[in-house]
């Protein structure tokens, strides 16, 4: 595969996946046990895992069921099972090439398509499934796939498998596996609810770290700009405009709504686009990102469903139009840049409303971050209603402004003329003779050559 070093996480991982080799694992799995991956997105994860699983496959045959009457389905004996039907597609790709040249099948399970192609081939015999755990679940539950035979695990995106969604689908099929089979979960973040799970989950688990958790790649540049809500198509616009990079560029949205009106407005001004998100069959979905991976499109606009593992190495520029409700996610979209080390930079759009997200992110990945300011030519990129609209604000806002200043002028007026009156009041009213008693001070004037306190103090009688 043109690899010659292994990456940080996989130079710790894959040792004790393998096992001790003074004490061959058996096939229960002694030996190697439940593992936890933990390593920035974009470092290899993916053949950290998949090296130690082939290798442990091509050491050890299926079991002999039956011989010539052997089910073919008992061949399966490795199931990965991932958040996403594009990284489905893409780990099974990557442990095909992997396995190139053994007698390894493997088989990417996933739904929105035909079941018929995949329980062929699971009668057929695969020994790999790389599964979204809805199909999963379902070949399970239609006795296409069985687990009677499953000698590992994989859980890859391990926080977004084991978050409230999809946890109890994953623990229902995990609750068919044999017993004491390991249980390898990778992921680049992890946070505390869900390392509860982890544990809940998997027994004395053995977690392995490669670079610092929960932060985004070393090799990415990020940036800032404080927008408003209504301004951030046309500073998207701006952007494009002024940016160099013709193409592999990713617009993150927070829905599918969103992506429609990005992906229209970039229309509208001769910009190439494709569009992912969950409403999309899988064919329209693998259409756009074939079209955005060979260049024939400049802008790929997508929801997070296009966060998790995605490999495009051409993608160079992240614009997170929307800070992302959690701030793992914003470490996975920008983390599509540059993904395997190459150079790649971000840009999050952040308006007044989402100043907490924001803030959030940065106290969990804590990025080297710099403002950006907001382009002065948003104005050109604005439809002629929202011009209207935003000059008519901007009006409103330099009215109320202008109100405040001369509210505040007439109050620091009505004062500074208050105190001068209270000053004149002061000097022309009459002084009245008081006799000085212990303790107090006289209000009758001292000659020039007398010092105070010098003058005669009468006694009480």
């Amino acid at each position: 595969m043109g690899f010659t070093q292994p990456t940080p996480i996989q130079a710790s991982f894959i040792p004790v996946a393998l096992g001790d080799e003074s004490a061959p694992a058996d096939r229960s799995g002694a030996g190697v046990g439940d593992l936890v991956g933990l390593a920035p997105t974009g470092t290899g994860k993916t053949l950290a895992y998949g090296i130690p699983l082939a290798d442990f496959l091509l050491r050890h045959k299926p079991v002999e069921t039956g011989g010539r009457r052997r089910d073919p389905r008992t061949r399966l004996r490795a199931v990965v099972l991932v958040p996403t039907r594009e990284l489905a597609q893409q780990v099974a790709e990557e442990l095909r090439l992997l396995t190139r040249g053994s007698l390894l099948r493997v088989l990417a399970a996933y739904g929105k398509v035909s079941l018929l192609p995949q329980k062929e081939a699971l009668a057929k015999g695969v020994d790999i499934v790389v599964a979204t755990p809805g199909r999963a679940r379902e070949l399970i539950e239609l006795d296409a796939m069985t687990l009677a035979h499953i000698e590992r695990v994989v859980c890859d995106e391990a926080d977004r498998m084991l978050d409230m969604g999809f946890l109890p689908q994953v623990e229902w099929v995990l609750a068919r596996m044999p017993e004491g089979r390991p249980k390898w979960l990778l992921s680049a973040t992890l946070p505390k609810p869900v390392e509860d799970l982890v544990h809940k989950l998997l027994a004395k688990p053995r977690k392995i770290e490669a670079g610092e958790r929960n932060r985004a790649a070393v090799h990415l540049a990020h940036r800032r700009m404080l927008v408003d809500e209504t301004l951030k198509t046309p500073a998207l616009l701006s952007l494009l405009n002024q940016e160099s990079l013709r193409r592999g560029i990713v617009v993150y949205c927070a829905s599918k709504r969103r992506t429609g009106w990005v992906a229209g407005a970039l229309r509208k001004h001769e910009v190439s686009v494709a569009v992912v998100h969950g409403d999309r069959s899988q064919l329209q979905r693998e259409k756009a990102l074939e079209t955005f991976a060979h260049g024939r499109c400049r802008v790929l606009v997508a929801t997070d469903v296009a966060a998790r593992g995605l490999h495009v190495p051409g993608i160079k520029l992240v614009v997170n139009y929307d800070v992302p409700v959690s701030p793992e996610e914003w470490i996975h979209r920008v983390g599509r840049a540059g993904h395997g080390g190459g150079e790649g930079s971000s840009i999050t759009f952040v308006s007044p409303e989402e100043r907490a997200r924001w803030e959030a992110v940065v106290m969990l990945a804590r990025p080297e971050w710099d403002a950006m300011e907001t382009p002065d030519d948003l104005a050109q990129f604005m439809r002629d209603r929202d011009r209207a609209r935003h000059d008519r604000a901007k009006d409103e806002e330099a009215r109320v402004i202008a109100e405040f200043e001369a509210k505040a002028r007439a109050e620091r007026d009505k004062a500074k003329r208050l105190k001068e009156a209270a000053r004149k009041r002061k000097m022309t009213a009459a002084r009245h003779e008081s006799k000085q008693f212990r303790g107090t001070r006289s209000n009758t004037p001292i000659a020039k050559d007398q010092k105070p306190g010098s003058g005669v103090k009468r006694r009480g009688g």
